[in-house]
């Protein structure tokens, strides 16, 4: 049987990016389709953490870019 290889880190950093988007894209959803207070400050606060993780992980890419740019 063949062994699978580890994500790379650039691998690791594109899953967490793409799961990520598909989370705040939900989240977003949720929020247009409630008229619960309690779960639009839900919401507001789950998109707001999401938008700073996808900032975190852009940073995180660019920087594994430069360092693996001659």
């Amino acid at each position: 049987m063949a062994r699978e290889r580890a994500p790379t880190q650039s691998q690791r950093l594109r899953r967490g990016l793409e799961e990520t988007s598909r989370a705040l894209a939900a989240a977003r959803v949720g929020f247009d389709e409630t008229a619960d207070r309690d779960l639009l400050e839900y919401y507001l606060y789950e998109i707001s953490a999401l938008r700073a993780k996808h900032t975190y992980l852009l940073r995180q890419m660019k920087a594994l870019e430069k360092e693996e740019s001659p």
